[in-house]
């Protein structure tokens, strides 16, 4: 299998070790010999060309206008246009190993051949206790975008990857977190993306860099929250192109069913109830 990781990062000074923690994931899964790695910088100029930094390992200019999103849309239409083709695509960001990191170890590698089998999304599902409204959808939960795999073909033909390029529809001014009375987000969401950005408790985690007070910091809030609509609304595009959410613990946990027998992909939702049951999480 022929794996395309597509590694975001904005420099080396944050998490200066992530690449590293990468290799170190895939060695330790056999995977090394299959992958092609991309490191896409988002500090570089665009006008950068890429640079072959080892075997199979390449480092190329992002596009941050949308941070990681607009970065994979730029390394996905420089990668279709080459002749070298791919089964899955791993999307990958330089914090994928902070905050909730249990779903690195609840991976083995025959899941890349159901996910494969299946067109279907694999990751860790994040959720909300009760839905909420982006645009005209209301959904529940979504694919964290630190660390997943889709195919080839799939990750190709999918569009938009930052659905949000710019914050004007959602806040009233540039350095100000308070949102438009009629941004499309619910009021719910909006208290949640607060709630998240300012460091409060969020499903027993909080967010390692709270937002002060400033017009600086504001601008960091925007940005921030930006990246989080962008994240869910990926989410919002995989359903809408047929493709399937699936969670790396409940996967996870059918590792002893042979492939042939392996069922569909449960509705998120009933994933992350067993995931809870495993995790010994109580509902």
């Amino acid at each position: 299998m022929k794996i395309l990781c597509l590694f975001v990062r904005h420099g080396t000074e944050q998490y200066p070790e992530a690449l590293a923690q990468l290799d170190h994931w895939y060695a330790r899964h056999g995977l090394l010999e299959q992958r092609t790695l991309w490191i896409i910088d988002n500090a570089l100029s665009p006008e950068q060309t890429p640079v072959q930094l080892a075997p199979r390992t390449l480092l190329h200019a992002g596009d941050n206008q949308a941070w990681e999103f607009s970065a994979w849309a730029r390394a996905l239409r420089e990668a279709s246009a080459e002749s070298e083709t791919y089964d899955l695509v791993h999307f990958v960001t330089s914090a994928f190993n902070t905050l909730y990191t249990e779903y690195l170890k609840h991976f083995h590698r025959e899941m890349l051949t159901y996910t494969l089998a299946k067109h279907a999304c694999l990751g860790h599902i994040d959720s909300y206790p009760q839905p909420v409204q982006l645009g005209a959808a209301t959904s529940q939960s979504w694919i964290r975008t630190c660390f997943f795999f889709m195919p080839w073909k799939a990750a190709v033909a999918l569009a938009p990857w930052a659905a949000h390029p710019d914050t004007i529809r959602f806040f009233i001014a540039p350095t100000t977190r308070k949102f438009r009375a009629d941004a499309p987000l619910s009021s719910e969401y909006q208290a949640n993306i607060t709630a998240w950005l300012e460091g409060q408790d969020m499903g027993g985690h909080t967010w390692h860099s709270p937002v002060r007070d400033g017009p600086q910091e504001n601008a960091r809030f925007q940005s921030k929250a930006l990246a989080i609509l962008n994240e869910h609304s990926l989410a919002l595009t995989l359903r809408a192109a047929q493709i399937r959410l699936i969670d790396f613990c409940w996967l996870h946990s059918l590792q002893a069913t042979p492939l042939a027998a392996m069922p569909d992909p449960l509705p998120e939702l009933d994933q992350l109830k067993i995931r809870r049951k495993i995790l010994g999480i109580p509902e």
